[in-house]
């Protein structure tokens, strides 16, 4: 008997060790399997930060383990019920029986569904919706969970029951930036009014300087960030508004051109133009990675709103929002709903010696009009044009002003631009002395885009670097000197192929011949940083006939390129020709062409000039541009492209004739060859533009 209890006590005593080498090995194939699984590291990632612990993850690990549309749902699922919020272990246990709840639910169709846009509008939402694209950007997680092609799209799609949508655009403002550099901004903006108004020896230039009320309208504008209203009748890509309240609490979106969403809301919008402003809708969407997003709808934007596209891409929201699908709301809320926060004018003083929008000399009035209906909204629209037509009658009855004028930039929309209009010209046709005043001092007809002063506001309150621009002239020695040592120390370093680079007294040569030109303008503009050190610069063509401009270089210095330079002076020189079109022309630019490396002819492993102008909306021309040999000791380029950006005019209206006359000025007149239609050249891309339809392809 003790032989059997001893024999039974071994075998048991070997089995036991055998299950707990079969326990522990399965223990750590389970841990291995549990660190190394994608699922479980993208839980991780986004969610332990919110309190998402292991034994959490690994009942996620269960519930989702058949499906990786599933494991992305709940990944999605548990952002939206979190908000990116610490959560406790047994409010993280009631939302994963939530989620299985939904999936029984939702078996086919996975639409999480939410009242209004304010819960994907928080600050921690936005931060884990950050994290959740960057994992799932990773090549090998995009590809353990199924995900092909650039952009990434939620699983989950949200059906928004209260969406109220506006074609307007919301302006980024100030005290969104309260953390970055106030005093900075204070100090700046206010220091442009206060010392001229104080000091006694200015007061000649009173005419010039901005007003102490005119500063503070202006600022307080500002502080929120306003709104604009997007070109929506014509070439409408989509941009909108989805808000709840008013615009403070708002996401943008995108209207799918593809389904009817966009076509339905542009029919609304310009419906409801006489009765009310936006539309009540319930709306269904789908989340986007914003950057690959909005890099896939650009060739459907009007370059008029380029930069619209470009602040909402690089703007607080990590994730693009598409309206797939609506369903328009008819109730009492929807026919009294209105959203904004202002409605607004915006002047600037005329001075006819600057041609760039200069923030520290614009006009605001506004009127807040959150909650409002329609009634409402004209009333605070007639009470806005009374109090600008108010202040200039003012400022026109004193003498010490006189000479003080002022330029129309632009309004909210259209509809407070055509009332100011109708206002003005009641004014003016009028034979009363305040009518005069009004005809002589105020230009109704605006010098700029609203794009452009919008985004000389982002640059002026700004950390980035500030510049400070002036043009090379023969008649300023201290100009020469100093382009001398641009093209030393930064031209030269830029274009190191001897073929492609012009000598300086070449281009001494161009700017004499510029100063008495009649049919172009011929610039070399260089930029200052703080320091008085010269950055980077440019040289540049107008071209009178053509109304368009063609950009020959931009070069910054070696060891600042990548930090903005380069993208202000663009700004810059775009300023610059936009002035001499107006100037000359009284028109807007209608295209900008530069010539630029192909890719497989650079030198450089460095590709980001590609991006520079990508962003900054330029086309390939797709034809073999040839570059003349610049003199008798240098050849022809063939390893370049000729690219083109509308400004004024539309793409589809480009053709072969006019590229080939912008050739031909270019070469003429910036090339200085006498005689192009002779060069052989000149005659091999002028056949070949003018024997098919022009072609024009995305850089990247």
């Amino acid at each position: 008997m003790p032989e059997s209890i001893a024999h039974f006590s071994a075998v048991l005593s070997l089995f036991l060790n055998v299950f707990q080498v079969i326990v522990i090995s399965a223990s750590c194939a389970m841990f291995f399997f549990f660190m190394i699984n994608k699922f479980s590291k993208a839980l991780m990632h986004i969610l332990a930060s919110s309190g998402f612990g292991v034994l959490l993850r690994l009942r996620a690990l269960i519930i989702c383990r058949k499906s990786p549309i599933k494991k992305r749902a709940f990944i999605e699922f548990a952002m939206l019920k979190s908000q990116g919020y610490w959560k406790t272990s047994s409010e993280w246990h009631s939302i994963i029986n939530e989620f299985k709840a939904f999936c029984a639910i939702s078996e086919t169709d996975m639409t999480y569904i939410i009242p209004n846009c304010t819960m994907l509008i928080g600050e921690d939402f936005s931060n884990v919706t950050k994290k959740y694209f960057e994992y799932f950007s990773i090549p090998k997680v995009k590809k353990a969970f199924g995900i092909s092609g650039d952009q990434i799209e939620w699983a989950l799609q949200i059906h928004i029951e209260e969406a109220y949508i506006t074609p307007t655009c919301l302006l980024t403002g100030l005290l969104s930036r309260f953390e970055e550099n106030w005093g900075e901004f204070i100090k700046r903006y206010v220091s442009t009014a206060y010392i001229a108004e104080t000091d006694e020896d200015q007061e000649k230039n009173k005419a010039k300087t901005i007003l102490t009320n005119e500063l503070y309208f202006t600022f307080a504008w500002l502080l929120w960030g306003p709104s604009y209203e997007i070109k929506h009748r014509n070439f409408w890509a989509g941009l909108c508004q989805i808000s709840y309240g008013d615009e403070s609490n708002s996401i943008p979106a995108v209207a799918n051109v593809n389904t009817n969403a966009a076509a339905k809301l542009q029919a609304k919008f310009i419906e409801n133009k006489g009765h009310r402003y936006g539309i009540l809708v319930s709306a269904k969407i789908s989340i986007f990675e914003n950057k690959a997003y909005y890099k896939s709808i650009r060739n459907i934007v009007n370059p008029e709103d380029t930069y619209f596209y470009n602040k909402i891409e690089n703007g607080a929201f990590p994730f693009a929002a598409q309206i797939d699908d609506l369903i328009v709301c008819d109730n009492y809320k929807a026919k009294k709903y209105y959203c904004t926060a202002y409605v607004w004018l915006l002047f600037e003083l005329e001075e006819q010696e600057h041609f760039a929008f200069r923030p520290e000399k614009s006009i605001a009035f506004f009127e807040h009009a959150n909650l409002t209906d329609k009634k409402s909204y004209q009333f605070l629209i007639e009470t806005l044009i009374d109090k600008s037509i108010k202040h200039f009658a003012d400022i026109f009855s004193k003498p010490e002003y006189e000479g003080r004028r002022y330029r129309f930039v632009c309004a909210m929309n259209d509809e407070i631009t055509a009332s100011f209009y109708e206002r003005y010209h009641e004014i003016i046709d009028s034979e009363n002395e305040i009518g005069k005043k009004f005809r002589n001092r105020i230009f109704p007809e605006p010098k700029h885009a609203p794009a452009v002063a919008f985004s000389a506001y982002d640059e002026y309150f700004s950390k980035s670097n500030v510049l400070s621009y002036f043009e090379v002239s023969l008649k300023d020695k201290n100009t020469i000197s100093e382009f001398g040592r641009f093209y030393t120390d930064i031209y030269m370093e830029n274009f190191q192929d001897a073929d492609e680079r012009e000598t300086f007294d070449n281009m001494l040569l161009y700017l004499k011949n510029g100063e008495t030109a009649e049919k172009y303008r011929y610039h070399i503009i260089l930029a200052k940083d703080n320091n008085g050190n010269v950055v980077g610069g440019g040289i540049f063509n107008y071209f009178i006939e053509t109304n368009s401009g063609v950009i020959e270089f931009i070069a910054v210095k070696s060891d600042t390129q990548s930090s903005g330079i380069g993208t202000l002076i663009y700004k810059h020189i775009l300023n610059v020709m936009g002035f001499d079109a107006r100037k000359i022309n009284n028109k807007k630019l209608a295209y900008v062409f530069c010539e630029i490396d192909s890719p497989e002819y650079s030198k450089s492993n460095n590709k980001k000039y590609l991006y520079f102008w990508n962003k900054h909306n330029y086309w390939h021309l797709d034809f073999n541009y040839i570059q003349p040999a610049l003199s008798s000791s240098q050849s022809p380029v063939h390893g370049l492209w000729f690219l083109i950006s509308p400004q004024g005019s539309d793409l589809s209206e480009v053709k072969g004739e006019l590229v080939a006359k912008i050739i031909c000025d270019y070469m003429k007149y910036a090339m200085q060859i006498n005689n192009p239609q002779e060069n052989s050249d000149y005659i091999k891309m002028k056949g070949e533009l003018l024997s098919k339809p022009v072609n024009v392809l995305r850089i990247i």
